[in-house]
């Protein structure tokens, strides 16, 4: 099994919509519900644009003709694969692109499957690591799963006239098989129910942390982007402005706020005074140069022994040079 970074996640396939099989929302009593058999899920199969050896055996497996495909076809409506590519694009964090989705279903590593109810929902995930041992063990498990009574179908029946406390326990429990990280994306009314409960327990404060993180994450990707992009004065000044904001943000670690600053802040202040260079210095490329230095220092006193403070350090000196090398020519 591959183990992938925090920011580098993997990809998902796009929505799967089918017509409303247990809807999403709360019951009025703690009457017995009937529970009919559960639509066929979609099994979501992630794994690396390199496969190792186990995992190219469970896709193998699992594409029409394999073992464990044959196996599972009274029990899974499809098998969806995603290829994560080596070296994914910002875009790729845009809502809706690869990067993004299988964020929100929390894949963390390859291979990973991704069980999806009738509406889309995450309501399972399985890491596996497979070898031609285990796949039995590995069928069985999904049967398993797809077996058990979907998590919604579950907290639809959790009365209202239980406490608060046993009403936040009791669905968080029925939860825990879905990912924190789609518990807010995929189960909005749950999520607003636990709110309006005053929900405290453990897995749903995760679960809101890794919303709140989710949201972040596509933001800064976003702002990376049109970074990237920026080539006018506004462009420019207006990636600088964000990324300013984001590094004064209040609870940003220190080395995080170094390396937004020196990574991102720094080349567009250096990338609007060539713009505004005009064959010589004037009032505007001036100003951006010498905001390009000051950040540098900001980044060295912030601490000078880290990587990053290390490095503003030595590029501050660089620029210094270079500088009074050009005031020679000019």
């Amino acid at each position: 099994m591959i183990r992938l970074g925090a920011f580098i996640l993997c990809a998902v396939i796009a929505s799967i919509c089918q017509p409303l099989a247990d809807a999403e929302g709360v019951a009025s009593s703690g009457s017995s519900l009937s529970v009919d058999k559960p639509a066929l899920p979609v099994l979501v199969v992630y794994g690396a644009e390199r496969p190792v050896p186990a995992e190219s055996l469970l896709i193998r497996a699992l594409q029409p003709g394999g073992e464990a495909r044959r196996l599972l076809q009274d029990d899974v409506r499809d098998v969806q694969f995603v290829t994560v590519p080596s070296r994914p694009d910002w875009d790729d964090w845009a809502e809706g692109r690869v990067i993004a989705r299988a964020a929100a279903h929390g894949v963390r590593a390859f291979p990973t499957v991704v069980f999806l109810d009738s509406r889309g929902r995450v309501f399972d995930r399985m890491e596996w690591g497979a070898d031609a041992a285990s796949l039995p063990h590995f069928v069985t498990a999904v049967k398993e799963a797809v077996a058990r009574v979907r998590p919604m179908t579950e907290v639809n029946g959790v009365s209202k006239e239980d406490s608060p406390p046993v009403q936040s326990a009791a669905i968080c429990r029925m939860m825990e098989r879905v990912p924190p990280e789609a518990w807010f994306r995929d189960y909005p009314k749950t999520m607003k129910r636990l709110e309006k409960l005053g929900c405290s327990e453990p897995s749903f404060l995760r679960a809101r942390a890794a919303a709140a993180q989710l949201r972040e994450m596509q933001s800064t990707a976003a702002l990376a982007a049109a970074s990237f992009r920026a080539q006018d004065v506004s462009s420019i000044r207006r990636c600088l402005a964000e990324w300013r904001r984001k590094a004064d943000s209040e609870g940003v670690p220190l080395e995080t706020r170094q390396m937004l600053l020196l990574a991102m802040v720094h080349p567009l202040w250096i990338r609007l005074e060539n713009v505004l260079y005009q064959g010589a210095h004037g009032a505007g490329s001036e100003e951006a140069f010498n905001n390009a230095i000051e950040v540098l220092e900001e980044v060295r006193d912030m601490g000078a022994a880290t990587v990053c403070g290390r490095r503003a350090h030595q590029l501050r000196e660089d620029l210094r040079r270079a500088r009074l090398a050009a005031a020679r020519h000019d």
